[in-house]
């Protein structure tokens, strides 16, 4: 009796998924009329494909079909794709516009995380998490960290130096600057920095967590059961797969842990040497159950992920084609000379248009989170497209709009310089490494404020001692989407050597 039923089940299933299938290609979708693949619009499998058996590449599978179907494209049965700057306020909300996430691209990681803003679907409750946090990351409040990043670029360029003159080994600067992004976002969330600048060497360092956490997470995205066993039975999933290992112990311990320090500490009214973000969101006016230390754990955690890779990932790309075209450092230290820029500050040292441009050229190559989604008010935008339809845009494909910025790939910060004032605003408009709206990124300010306080010190006191070592145009390359862009999976690095 019970195959019976079993039988019966799976045959139920298979003609709901047989009906689905139909559906999505037929006349009676909101979506039939707009372009696209068709294996794309019948199943997700198409995206699984690219994302999970690939590896990530599904940004340029997109890219492709905008090359054949033009700016509005389907990239799934339920969601679409728009290449046409146009629209980017219409698809990223601002003011009192609510935009509700997708749960299919927020079912990424495991553990507390899961409980940070970031993974919030619901527009009110990542309003609510977001608000708490909102007062952290204001220029205002940002501008007070500038000494501290600058002691610690001068920490970084002192150790780039010491070690690398006394070593024949390059130096994988990724790494180096990862240490030194890490620093300075877990610094401003715990009050003491993680140490990785002071310690002898660049291990162990962030990025080991880092990778723990996004390596799973177009499994996770595809198959979310895999996702609830790492968060029903954290010791089962270690053992299971060694990768979540280091996951679960950052995720599931040693953030919620600091977070607990914090709260200790707060509580036993210990006042923190420096601005503490965790010591003031335990005792915040948030409800009790957003103040527990597992989702706190998994805010900090998303925190110092997001402020550590991105920005090491910026400086890395820029740092590369510096080298790589040296009269582009000749420009940007002639610049700091005509100045004082190692003692400016961060609102004087936003002014230099070199310096600027540079930052921009950087910013646009590194791409940022690439991939943006919100959904749509409803308005026509070459097909008639029915309100709440989810809809996205990727800075890996806005950044390469030849429209926009010609010769795409090229890293010149000249085009900045060089554009009047309406193709200035078509370049601000196209450019979207901290995505746009009510989700935009919340460390904006702290990533502006690191590059233009940091760059200045390399570029006078540690980039002209330096150089390529074994490292091309490849290295820093998209290559394919972990939540970040990453390279081509054979690089050994940005590898430079110091004299």
């Amino acid at each position: 009796m019970h195959i019976i039923l079993l039988q019966y089940l799976a045959c139920l299933w298979l003609l709901s998924r047989i009906v689905r299938t139909v559906y999505n290609i037929s006349p009676l979708h909101p979506l039939y009329h707009i372009p696209g693949p068709k294996l794309a619009a019948i199943t997700f499998l198409y995206e699984a494909w690219f994302d999970l058996i690939l590896g990530g590449r599904y940004s340029l599978e997109i890219q492709r079909m905008h090359q054949i179907y033009g700016p509005v494209v389907r990239i799934n049965p339920e969601e679409l794709h728009v290449n046409d700057i146009a629209f980017t306020d219409e698809i990223y909300s601002t003011g009192k516009r609510r935009r509700n996430k997708q749960v299919h691209l927020l079912n990424l990681f495991a553990g507390p995380i899961t409980e940070a803003m970031v993974s919030a679907v619901d527009h009110d409750l990542h309003r609510l998490r977001r608000s708490a946090a909102n007062k952290f990351f204001s220029r205002a409040q940002i501008a007070k960290l500038e000494s501290d990043i600058k002691d610690l670029a001068d920490q970084l360029c002192d150790k780039l130096i010491n070690i690398g003159t006394k070593s024949e080994e390059p130096i994988d600067i990724v790494t180096a600057y990862s240490c030194f992004t890490s620093d300075i976002i877990s610094g401003y969330c715990f009050g003491e920095p993680f140490g990785f600048i002071r310690q002898k060497s660049w291990e162990p360092n962030f990025r080991h967590a880092l990778h723990s956490l996004l390596t799973p997470m177009h499994v996770f995205r595809f198959y979310p059961v895999l996702k609830a066993i790492v968060d029903l039975m954290p010791s089962v999933a270690k053992w299971l797969d060694p990768r979540v290992k280091g996951l679960v112990e950052e995720g599931n311990e040693k953030m919620p842990g600091r977070v607990h320090k914090a709260r200790l500490e707060y509580q036993a009214g210990a006042v923190p040497k420096r601005p503490a973000i965790f010591h003031t969101l335990v005792a915040s006016d948030l409800p009790e159950v957003e103040k527990t230390d597992h989702r706190l754990g998994g805010e900090s955690y998303s925190f110092i992920a997001a402020g550590t890779e991105t920005t090491a990932w910026t400086l890395t790309v820029t740092t590369f084609h510096l080298l790589h075209n040296p009269t582009l450092l000749d420009k940007l230290t002639d610049e700091f000379h005509t100045t004082d820029a190692l003692s400016s500050p961060w609102s004087d040292l936003e002014k230099l248009p070199y310096l600027h441009a540079v930052i921009q050229e950087g910013l646009r190559l590194s791409y940022g989170h690439l991939t943006y989604r919100g959904d749509f008010k409803g308005r026509k935008l070459t097909y008639v497209i029915p309100p709440g339809t989810p809809m996205g845009m990727s800075s890996v494909i806005n950044h390469h709009n030849e429209s926009v910025f010609p010769d795409s790939h090229a890293f010149r910060p000249e085009r900045w310089l060089e554009a009047d004032e309406t193709q200035r605003r078509r370049m601000e408009t196209c450019l979207i490494p901290f995505s746009k709206g009510s989700r935009q990124c919340l460390g904006m300010n702290l990533a502006y404020c690191s590059l233009y306080v940091t760059l200045p010190v390399l570029a006078l006191r540690v980039l002209p001692r330096m150089r390529l070592y074994e490292t091309t145009a490849g290295d820093v390359a998209y290559d394919h989407d972990l939540w970040f862009p990453m390279p081509k999976e054979s690089t050994k690095g940005v590898r430079v050597v110091i004299s």
